[in-house]
């Protein structure tokens, strides 16, 4: 019998001494005479001694775990609560060092979605476990959602998947029917045997309705395109030019050949760049609006910036974090109109190694307002330009965005170029259409000046022993990187032993690994989750994605705070006439912005699943392609290329009815049907729930599938 299938038999059977010789054969894809010989075959002293070591391994990391835990076992700690769907809960400490414990719904005594709350750490059955012991501050006050007639009264359905139930209006002073999407406050929360109930605070229309989607997220996170009056007040002063703007210590930088490059639909420009070649080295400028010469620090129009803390982007339209008079006017990098700007000036070496790099309160004139797709087709040599400087200025950036980015890959950055979803809508604002948003060339040249930009302005803070805001972002999780590997082995990758600590190095492998596959949407986007999120300190503690020491966001302070933060303590640094913020200060506005940046990423997640489902269902008959990414014991998840989104098949929407689950498939009891992890399958919508914006597919079957 061939030695690879006897040893990929051993392996299983070791992890799995149990299993019969029915579910080996169908992971084996073999029959079932061959498994009950393979089982027969193999060395059962080589079995019997791995589950000896299996066993030993699980007991020593029982006793470690234990003894690691035991300072917390008993103890009453500070955190909050995030509800599954399902109704369990975790406790998440407010020190980040103290791990999460798992909250049975019986424990969660009343608690709910983001509740701050006091929890007692305990063993349950050998599994840390938390139990609510005091509510302190709620963390969901009011919810958006539908209403439904309900016996005598009328219900809330919530547009939440983690408010649990729904909730209960009685003698509503408003007239209500069924459909309407209204704003509901929470009087009462929901405990083990009661629903919660609430009162309507206001109706901002129907299901039905056009748009409907874009206005439930944006109440859902309190988002307004609406500057409160004195904001607007202030705006009014810095358009018809009251403020007086100092010119002292201004450098001119308006001889320089100047353009910004963005986006066709992009309105705010914030960022420009210069670049020329002297002789072996490359010098770069990178020009950023200079934002804080009108929000400063007292203003009402600072105080709106910070609660925004960043703009937000739907399908259709921007959510700003600055007034339109601001972000699309004075502080945008207009063609040939005067800004001001603060500039990152770099010289780097053939290597790409950065030499010297220098900052300066300025004033620009740029001469062209170019575009990615623009630039791209130039590279492509399909598009032409009469300005004859234009030509050798984008070639010498490109030749520099070589350098830089085999320098990067060098280093190790990882480079996560997976594809974001494009909506499409006609005349009528009906979407028609999903597709990858593309990206080029151009794409990339911005990206990499402005992360040479940030990671000047982070090591400037570094060097001169100044306080300020850094991005950071922390080494991934191992158990999650073990994950990601056993799973990419289940696709038929090829992934080598990883050694441990882990690396930028290790993940940019793993990375490339991914997107030479033919499954590198779904593998890239999984990967990523295995990585740690992102947030704003105001201590350096490096960037592991970016393969970088010290890294800050300098480049955009008309879209994000936390930039204009950043250009305030350089300026103050340098003694350019701008006051940075105390320290204490400072912590608490890098925690605000994190926070401010995850309910914004939370948004544009919510409206993009709103956008994909709106799509199915104008399309409920037609086959969509998938590969399964992950099997339990209920059903089976998909990653859908056309839409890139994960949907689900519940083992009761197929043809038959029992599933034994074993790893990494499930196998039909009766018809001893087979899915895999990796499997590419057709399926067809079957349920679409809005209110926790998931996706349910069924197998397509041309047999049994009516049109």
């Amino acid at each position: 019998m061939d030695n690879k299938l006897r040893r990929k038999a051993l392996s299983i059977l070791v992890k799995f001494p149990s299993i019969s010789s029915y579910e080996l054969a169908g992971i084996l894809c073999i029959d079932e005479r061959q498994a009950r010989k393979l089982i027969k075959n193999l060395p059962q002293d080589i079995i019997e001694e791995n589950i000896r070591k299996i066993k030993q391994e699980k007991k020593e990391e029982k006793q470690e775990y234990k003894a690691d835990k035991k300072s917390q076992i008993g103890a009453t700690l500070k955190g909050s609560v995030s509800i599954h769907k399902d109704g369990y809960g975790f406790f998440v400490p407010d020190d980040k060092n103290i791990e999460d414990a798992f909250i049975h719904p019986k424990k969660l005594k009343g608690a709910s979605h983001n509740d701050v709350c006091l929890a007692r750490i305990g063993i349950y059955k050998g599994r840390r476990e938390a139990e609510v012991m005091q509510i302190i501050e709620r963390g969901i006050e009011q919810v958006v959602g539908v209403v439904e007639k309900y016996r005598n009264n009328y219900r809330i359905i919530p547009f939440s998947r983690n408010f649990q139930g729904h909730i209960i209006i009685k003698n509503s002073s408003k007239e209500l029917c069924n459909d309407d999407v209204v704003i509901c406050k929470i009087e009462k929360y929901p405990s083990q045997n009661n629903f919660a109930a609430g009162r309507i605070i206001e109706k901002i229309g129907t299901l039905s309705d056009k748009d409907i989607d874009n206005k439930i997220v944006m109440y859902k996170y309190a988002l307004s395109h609406e500057f409160p009056e004195k904001v607007m007040q202030e705006c009014e002063s810095i358009e018809n030019g009251t403020f007086k703007i100092s010119k002292k210590n201004l450098t001119d930088f308006r001889e320089l050949y100047t353009v910004t490059i963005d986006g066709m639909s992009a309105r705010d420009f914030d960022d420009a760049i210069s670049i020329s070649k002297k002789g072996l080295n490359y010098e770069l400028y990178v020009h950023i609006a200079d934002v804080s010469r009108y929000v400063e620090r007292g203003s009402y129009l600072n105080k709106e910036a910070v609660a925004r803390g960043t703009s937000v982007y739907f399908p259709e339209f921007a959510i700003p974090m600055l007034p339109e008079v601001l972000s699309n006017g004075v502080c945008s990098l207009v063609p040939h109109e005067d800004r001001y700007t603060v500039t990152c000036r770099m010289v780097f070496d053939k290597s790409g190694n950065k030499k010297e790099a220098e900052f300066y309160r300025s004033v620009i004139n740029s001469n062209h307002r170019l575009t990615y797709n623009y630039v791209n087709d130039i590279f492509d040599n399909m598009a032409e330009s009469e300005d004859k400087e234009l030509l050798p200025f984008l070639n010498t950036a490109k030749e520099l965005t070589n350098i830089l980015l085999v320098k990067r890959e060098k280093d190790g950055v990882i480079d996560f170029d997976l594809p974001e979803a494009e909506f499409f809508f006609d005349s009528k604002g009906e979407i028609i259409d999903i597709k990858p948003r593309e990206r080029g060339y151009a794409e990339r040249l911005i990206e990499c000046f402005m992360i040479a930009a940030n990671e000047s302005a982070a090591e400037y803070f570094d060097k001169h022993d100044l306080k300020g805001i850094y991005r950071v972002h922390g080494e991934p999780d191992v158990k999650k990187i073990d994950d990601w590997i056993e799973m990419a082995r289940n696709f038929g990758l090829k992934v080598p032993p990883v050694e441990y600590p882990v690396t930028p190095e290790t993940v940019s492998e793993l990375s490339k690994i991914a997107s030479s596959s033919k499954h590198a949407d779904l593998l890239g986007s999984l990967l990523i989750r295995s990585m740690m999120r992102a947030e704003y300190t105001t201590e350096n503690q490096g960037h592991f994605g970016l393969a970088s020491t010290a890294y800050t966001h300098f480049t955009s302070p008309i879209r994000r705070y936390p930039d204009l933060l950043v250009h305030r303590a350089l300026l103050s640094g340098l003694k350019l006439g701008s006051i940075s913020e105390p320290l204490e200060e400072l912590k608490e506005l890098a925690s605000h912005c994190s926070k401010r940046e995850r309910l914004a990423q939370d948004a544009e997640h919510d409206i993009s699943a709103f956008k994909k489902l709106e799509y199915i269902s104008s399309h409920y008959d037609d086959v969509f392609t998938g590969y399964i990414n992950r099997i339990t014991g209920n059903g089976i998840f998909i990653y859908i290329e056309k839409l890139m989104m994960t949907g689900y098949i519940d083992y009761s929407y197929i043809d038959f009815d029992i599933f034994y689950k074993y790893g990494e498939s499930a196998i039909g009891d009766k018809s001893g049907e087979r899915y895999r992890v990796g499997d590419k399958i057709r399926v067809v919508p079957y349920k679409l729930d809005i209110y926790s914006l998931q996706a349910d597919f069924t197998i397509y079957r041309k047999k049994v599938r009516k049109k």
